[in-house]
């Protein structure tokens, strides 16, 4: 994401920067950090902007009260449900909210706080989030405030993922920020959890896409998911599939899975090998059709995983 000249966090107002702005925020005690937020939300508030707020419970009862009233206008959410589902899904879940901040000079606001005891969400977690963000995000009207308990074990890890740095002295550019190509090698994601015996399963070609589609939308129905979701379940397996005939070995598998629902998982595997390090997460090129499917894919459905490993695993869910 971009960074900038030296600012003050009283300089950082709706409409400035252009573009998406991903700090980390050095913080001590929650009611300090609580303190130097309430100057941010409350300009983001006055000015229109969808602001979301994802903080521990003793920080985020503090912002409220900072806020006063304008505490009305920022959505608040529980941390333990919002990161239950891999990183790269969230960051790609908070760029979505930019497409919320409809005027021209408007842009959507993420205040969100590093907690490694929630579940699942360790370093590698807050790094391919952080990582994430810097690629989904590229030309988005879109602030992220990361906060960060100042620390020098966490700030070395931080300062790798975030091009812009502050403290209480102002914010200003991060002289130790890594490209997230490089910083995702080094994080690969969690291995694939076991699911047992799918629902279904099909073996592939070209000449069986019609049947791929009739049986995901048999096993969607089946899951219990509203026919919207059923529809999007068939184009994003259908793309996956394509992808796998068009561009891979020709040649792929199919396994659903549904527990009475509404509750869908779908994966797609080949014998190819993925190289993209962000599958799925950058609008693709308007003048060619490669990058296509895995985009299409993760905008319908509900969470996405990748692994690139002997060959590639697509899975797809789709919990509601």
């Amino acid at each position: 994401m971009s960074s900038g000249p030296e600012r003050t966090a009283s300089d950082l107002r709706p409409g400035q920067p252009v573009g998406p702005w991903h700090e980390a925020l050095a913080y001590a005690a929650p009611g300090e950090l609580a303190a130097r937020l309430a100057v941010l939300v409350e300009a983001a508030v006055v000015a229109g902007d969808p602001v979301m707020v994802v903080l521990d419970d003793a920080t985020q009862q503090r912002l409220h009260t900072e806020l006063g009233p304008a505490a009305h206008g920022v959505r608040f959410l529980d941390p333990a449900a919002v990161h239950t589902v891999p990183g790269f899904t969230t960051a790609v879940r908070w760029t979505r909210t930019s497409r919320r901040a409809v005027v021209p000079e408007s842009r959507a606001m993420i205040v969100t706080q590093q907690l490694l005891d929630l579940p699942g969400c360790g370093p590698g977690y807050w790094t391919r989030l952080c990582a994430g963000l810097e690629v989904a995000g590229v030309g988005l009207p879109l602030t992220v405030l990361c906060a960060f308990l100042d620390e020098p074990v966490g700030w070395a890890r931080v300062r790798q993922t975030h091009q812009v740095l502050g403290t209480d002295r102002g914010s200003g550019p991060n002289p130790d920020y890594r490209e997230p190509h490089d910083v995702v090698r080094e994080h690969p994601p969690p291995p694939r959890s076991e699911l047992g015996p799918p629902t279904a399963e099909l073996a592939f070609r070209a000449t069986d896409l019609g049947m791929l589609r009739h049986l995901t939308s048999e096993i969607g129905g089946r899951g219990g998911l509203a026919a919207e979701r059923v529809a999007d379940a068939v184009l994003a397996v259908n793309e996956l599939a394509s992808n796998s005939v068009e561009h891979g070995p020709g040649t792929g598998q199919l396994r659903l899975w549904t527990n009475g629902g509404p509750w869908l998982l779908a994966e797609v595997s080949d014998r190819g090998r993925l190289t993209e390090l962000f599958p799925g997460m950058v609008h693709p090129s308007t003048s060619g059709a490669r990058g296509r499917g895995l985009w299409l894919a993760s905008e319908l459905c509900d969470v996405m995983e990748v692994w690139a490993e002997d060959g590639t695993v697509v899975r797809l869910s789709w919990l509601s």
